[in-house]
């Protein structure tokens, strides 16, 4: 027993400190003070970290659903999707031009057709997404506020133009999907 807790205790000594050469403390966004800020615990949960000297809020802690939503989908700038989704709608399209020309079998016309309107309309939904994200970084904003300005004008549209409504509502349907598919694929690129 003795040995293990000598060895124990040789094995800390040689790591280093987890703040060497850093100090423990942060800078009030409020009051510019330094200060290590305090947690605030709202049934065992902590909510935020607040500073001790006046009281701001320094940082907010995700609640266990934004939690497996931010482990599920992550807010990556990149129109790389975008570009692959257009190269499958653009071969769709393809598939849909040779059938109308009887190069390949008419019966693949159908299933050009159908592949490039849902393909365009995922690849629409993808450069919205992308669009919006890349608004929101370039002007170093949460972009919760710009999904929720246009959750707000969605609504404002379906209640002034109640001939819209069917095409807010796909368009709400394109992108919830396009969230799923992508947390998928996030997902799957976690795993390996």
């Amino acid at each position: 027993m003795a040995t293990f807790s000598s060895r124990l205790s040789r094995q800390d000594t040689r790591k280093p400190s987890v703040f060497a050469g850093h100090h423990a403390t942060v800078i009030c966004n409020e009051c510019n003070r330094s200060m290590v800020p305090r947690v605030v615990v709202y049934y065992g949960r902590p909510v935020k970290s607040v500073c001790p000297f006046c009281g701001a809020t320094f940082t907010r802690f995700p609640s266990g659903l934004q939690q497996f939503s931010q482990r599920f989908s992550k807010k990556i700038v990149s129109f790389d999707a975008f570009k692959r989704i257009a190269l499958v709608a653009a071969g769709f399209g393809l598939i849909w031009f040779l059938a109308t020309m009887e190069i390949i079998p008419r019966e693949m016309e159908a299933l050009g057709i159908f592949g490039s309107i849902v393909f365009s309309a995922f690849g629409l939904a993808e450069l919205f997404y992308q669009t919006i994200e890349f608004i929101a970084k370039q002007f170093s904003h949460n972009s919760r506020y710009y999904w929720s300005a246009t959750a707000l004008i969605a609504i404002m549209i379906m209640y002034v133009r109640d001939d819209l409504t069917r095409y807010v509502v796909i368009a709400s349907f394109l992108m919830i999907v396009r969230s799923i598919l992508a947390g998928f694929a996030v997902a799957r690129s976690q795993s390996h």
